[in-house]
């Protein structure tokens, strides 16, 4: 997509985000563009997944309004802050925060950098998944970061980065928060996030580590509905009233704190919270592997971020890339 025209959708969305209507006379005085633009620009915005009331007489409307993210806010809070990131985009559409953060590398390496977007179309999650990504609903976002590290030396890094955000996220709500390993973050077992974890490089010397995350913060059920699983909204669940772009920013501080210490100290300094943080520690469940299903009791995890799981045959040990874990009241 051109630039002048991203940049039309851009101020498009802004003007339409008060949740008002607005003439099509007046949409097309503000960008600079006939009418007959104007509607074809509402219908790439509508191809974002972005609901949009026409109504003769009086224009167009975004009901309910939405809460953009803010790039110069972000970009004061967390550059000026945070130890490993010193870059920031903000982005209204892409086809994924990972692809652009991996692209952006390939073009110029360098030091840490965030990708936040509104609206992803083709996000994905664990094992290619697609991640549903409508537009303004959610939170979607990458962190790219080099580090003098092998690839061999990062176990847990999954583990350690969910940890942290649970442990975060449970300090702002009061129903409980959890993670599944090996990267899912649940609430009463509804899917509240998701982290991917993808790693490049040589497996003793250099890495880059592409993290991306999405949560769901204030997602429709008609969006919602696309989801195979049950889900629920971070919105709800937080104690006090705080706008997408004050979550965002405190989480994403909170990672980069997590990520120096994951850096400095390891995946062992995280492993003892584990049996806290964990949807299922103690508890029965069934590992689905391609070759069929083992149930046991879920016992932890090793130094390298593995599932234990006690089972009738004694201890065995996963690895997750190998499996999916489900709890026994559902077996699938």
């Amino acid at each position: 997509m051109k630039a002048a025209s991203l940049q039309r959708l851009q101020k498009l969305v802004w003007l339409l985000s008060d949740g008002q209507f607005h003439s099509g006379e007046s949409l097309a005085e503000c960008l600079g563009v006939s009418r007959t633009a104007v509607w074809k620009l509402i219908n790439k915005l509508q191809a974002w997944q972005i609901e949009i009331y026409a109504v003769r007489g009086k224009g167009y409307k975004i009901p309910r309004g939405l809460v953009l993210i803010d790039s110069h806010y972000l970009t004061d809070q967390i550059i000026t802050k945070a130890k490993l990131f010193s870059q920031i985009d903000v982005l209204p559409t892409v086809d994924s925060t990972a692809s652009y953060l991996t692209r952006s590398w390939q073009q110029q390496p360098g030091t840490g950098r965030i990708c936040v977007s509104e609206h992803q179309t083709a996000g994905r999650g664990r094992k290619g998944r697609r991640w549903v990504s409508p537009f303004g609903a959610n939170l979607y976002f990458s962190l790219g970061l080099s580090l003098p590290l092998g690839l061999s030396a990062l176990g847990g890094l999954s583990l350690a980065v969910g940890i942290g955000l649970t442990k975060f996220l449970n300090l702002h709500c009061d129903d409980k928060i959890s993670l599944k390993w090996p990267n899912d973050i649940l609430v009463n077992q509804q899917k509240l996030a998701g982290i991917l974890v993808e790693a490049s490089g040589d497996s003793n010397d250099q890495s880059f580590l592409n993290i991306g995350i999405g949560i769901n913060w204030d997602m429709q059920i008609s969006d919602g509905s696309k989801i195979d699983q049950s889900w629920i909204n971070l919105k709800s669940l937080l104690r006090t009233s705080v706008d997408r772009n004050e979550i965002l920013a405190l989480i994403l501080l909170e990672l980069d704190k997590t990520l120096s210490r994951y850096i400095e100290q390891g995946f062992e300094s995280f492993r003892h919270d584990w049996p806290s943080q964990s949807a299922f520690f103690g508890q029965t469940v069934i590992i689905h592997t391609h070759n069929g299903q083992i149930s046991g009791i879920e016992a932890g995890i090793d130094k390298s971020g593995a599932l234990k799981l006690n089972t009738a045959e004694g201890e065995k040990i996963f690895f997750s890339g190998e499996v999916s874990l489900r709890p026994v009241e559902t077996g699938g």
